[in-house]
């Protein structure tokens, strides 16, 4: 379910959590740790309820106009292809969503008109009535339509992220994160034999957030001599702590996980910079780290 990349995103906001709160038992922040990606999952499976409710009340909309009293030509006569989005017709009818969905309290209150605004407003959409309009139809256009109504209307919805702050605090950070995922199954919604990723990951990756987690807590004081040598033109306290943090987990990473390459690991940390640290720390990250490194060989 999650890359590399998203673990090292998991294990260093745990690391920050656990040092900001003044550590603890590193222990307990392994506990943490797992239990941040067993609620990722929950996120995961609460983003995709979401939209197949959003195309379920659709459903309930083409109905709704053809029941009216005083219908409107489009009411009597409505374009279904968004009804017939085999993609969305694959997600809506998957019991095994529904079976874990009910296994996590996650169950839609009828009465919530949380996907009705949603849809409303992906019906005004200019992407919405051109796919209506294309003369063409395929399953590919299909998923194309299910990603943009995802990414682009469910997403940021501001009462779907109010709702993701409000039910758990390890959520919060989670959307971002979650949302290649989520993509990355209604992409395989093409498919007839798609299935939801697994609820749990696999022993190579627990073993390896609780190694990165672990060696990096052990040896946290090490790892700071080891910058603090190596940015000597810089006062310590004004480097930001998330710059430090990275640069920590890409020493442990380099010195304990000997599988993989020293490149690929400075690279994922530059490029985590990029996202979580300020637009210079890049360079500085880079340069630190490569000075350390060289002392390595």
């Amino acid at each position: 379910m999650f890359s590399r990349r998203q673990l090292r995103i998991r294990v260093m906001q745990a690391l920050y959590a656990f040092l900001s709160q003044g550590g603890g038992k590193p222990r307990e922040g392994v506990r943490e740790l797992l239990k941040s990606i067993d609620k990722a999952f929950e996120l995961y499976c609460f983003l995709l309820l979401l939209l197949k409710e959003t195309y379920q009340y659709a459903l309930l909309d083409r109905d709704l106009g053809l029941a009216k009293n005083i219908p409107t030509e489009e009411d009597q006569n409505p374009n279904n292809r968004f009804i017939e989005n085999e993609a969305l017709k694959a997600l809506a009818t998957h019991k095994p969503l529904d079976t874990l969905c009910n296994k996590l309290g996650l169950i839609w209150n009828p009465e919530d008109e949380l996907p009705k605004k949603i849809f409303i407003e992906f019906k005004k959409s200019e992407q919405y009535n051109a796919y209506l309009k294309s003369e063409t139809t395929s399953i590919h256009e299909d998923v194309e339509i299910a990603v943009t109504l995802f990414r682009s209307f469910l997403v940021p919805h501001e009462l779907v992220l109010q709702i993701v702050d409000e039910r758990s605090v390890y959520w919060e950070s989670g959307v971002e994160s979650m949302t290649p995922i989520v993509v990355g199954t209604i992409k395989s919604l093409k498919n007839s034999n798609w299935k939801l990723h697994a609820k749990k990951i696999d022993k190579d990756d627990e073993d390896f957030i609780k190694m990165l987690f672990e060696t990096t807590l052990q040896n946290n004081e090490e790892y700071a001599k080891y910058i603090g040598d190596k940015s000597k033109n810089w006062e310590t306290d004004r480097i930001a702590s998330m710059d430090i943090l990275l640069m920590k987990m890409a020493i442990s990473e380099i010195l304990n996980f000997s599988d993989i390459p020293t490149k690929v690991s400075l690279n994922e940390y530059i490029e985590l910079s990029k996202q979580f640290s300020a637009p210079q720390s890049k360079s500085f990250i880079n340069g630190i780290l490569d000075k350390i490194v060289s002392d390595f060989r």
